[in-house]
């Protein structure tokens, strides 16, 4: 998982708060603490009450609500298109979580493809726009999302092409045993050091005092963020 952040010495990372964290603690403590903090930072609890970090289900959450599209069907999307890497880059040039193109970017005024919040909702609206243009039929939407509304009008459904095909197969299969959404974070590109202080701060505030809570909070302050 990475998490970018702003501080004074430039963009810190997740894996650079492990790391501090594994040169204080053993491996294995190491690896229990980074796995407890990012279920930490994923939970609902934490991201409703801070105001720059939100986890990954949270965006896709909204998005659903906003488009009117299934969280199932989103996460799905996700999952296939991209892995749910935020920095992926297709041989086409797809971009982002949901592999957006260029061209299309554009027209749903995405600006900033790489950022998760960003292209998570843009994905959204372009599906949403298929889902009604296809009269809710999710097999033709899929398919116009990944080859072209034009294709799918031609064929009267999902095109025969190979790629297009497994695409519609393996979502509908994601949808039916769930996506493995990850344990990530994301944090507002906008976000100032004083915000996202205040959000660890949240998070810290809900987590039991136990050993990791404390080498957390010490790694986090020795790097100016407490």
């Amino acid at each position: 998982m990475k998490i970018s952040v702003v501080s004074p010495g430039g963009n810190i990372t997740y894996e650079d708060v492990i790391a501090s964290i594994t040169q204080k603690t053993s491996k294995s403590d190491a690896n229990t603490n980074s796995g407890a903090f990012a279920r930490a930072l994923n939970t609902t609890t934490v991201a409703e009450g801070t105001s720059t970090t939100k986890s990954y289900k949270d965006i896709f959450i909204e998005a659903s609500r906003k488009y009117g599209v299934s969280y199932d069907l989103l996460t799905a999307m996700a999952q296939q298109e991209s892995g749910f890497n935020p920095e992926a880059v297709s041989r086409t040039g797809a971009m982002g979580i949901m592999q957006i193109m260029p061209e299309t970017a554009k027209g749903l005024g995405l600006e900033h493809p790489f950022d998760a919040y960003e292209n998570i909702m843009a994905g959204a609206k372009y599906i949403s726009q298929k889902l009604k243009e296809f009269g809710g039929n999710v097999e033709k939407a899929l398919a116009a999302y990944n080859a072209g509304s034009s294709v799918v009008k031609n064929y009267g459904g999902v095109p025969p092409y190979g790629e297009t095909q497994s695409y519609v197969r393996n979502i509908k299969a994601i949808m039916k045993r769930g996506a493995d959404v990850p344990y990530a974070n994301y944090i507002s590109r906008d976000a100032s050091k004083e915000e996202v202080e205040a959000d660890l701060k949240k998070l810290l505030s809900q987590m039991p005092d136990t050993e990791e809570y404390r080498v957390l909070r010490n790694t986090l302050a020795e790097m100016n963020y407490l």
